[in-house]
C-alpha cells in the first residue's frame, strides 16, 4: 500500500510541474506572437536591413571607385605620349600590361604629317 501511494504522489507531482513548466512555456510563446511584439520585431529587423543596405551600397560605390581609378591609371599607362611615363599605382601592378611601346594617339597621326603620318591604301 505504502508503494501505491509513493508512486501516485511522485506522479501527481511530475504532472504538476510538468503542466506548470509547459503553461509557462505557451504563455511565452503567445507573448512573443501578439501584434505589438510582433510590430516591434519586425521595425527592430527593418531599421537592421536599411543599415546593413546602407552599408553594402557604400562599400560597392568604395569598390567601384577604387577599380574606376585603377582602370584609368592602366589605359593612361598604355596610351601615354610623351617623353617620361606617368608613375603606374601599385596595385595596378598586379594585373598590369607588360611595358612596351606606347602608341601615338590617333590626333596626333594625321594623313600629312612625315613618314610616321598614315599610309594612303593603294588602289
Amino acid at each position: 500500500m505504502f508503494k501505491r501511494i509513493f508512486w501516485m504522489s511522485t506522479g501527481m507531482a511530475v504532472g504538476a510541474g510538468s503542466a506548470f513548466w509547459a503553461k509557462r512555456k505557451v504563455e511565452a510563446t503567445v507573448e512573443q506572437y501578439l501584434p505589438e511584439q510582433v510590430a516591434t520585431r519586425a521595425a527592430a529587423a527593418t531599421k537592421d536591413l536599411a543599415g546593413t543596405v546602407r552599408a553594402a551600397a557604400t562599400e560597392g560605390r568604395q569598390a567601384m571607385r577604387a577599380t574606376e581609378a585603377e582602370l584609368r591609371a592602366r589605359v593612361e599607362a598604355r596610351t601615354f605620349v610623351g617623353p617620361v611615363p606617368p608613375v603606374a599605382p601599385q596595385a595596378a601592378d598586379v594585373g598590369a600590361d607588360p611595358p612596351g611601346p606606347r602608341r601615338a594617339s590617333r590626333a596626333s597621326m594625321s594623313a600629312g604629317s612625315g613618314p610616321e603620318g598614315r599610309r594612303r591604301s593603294r588602289r
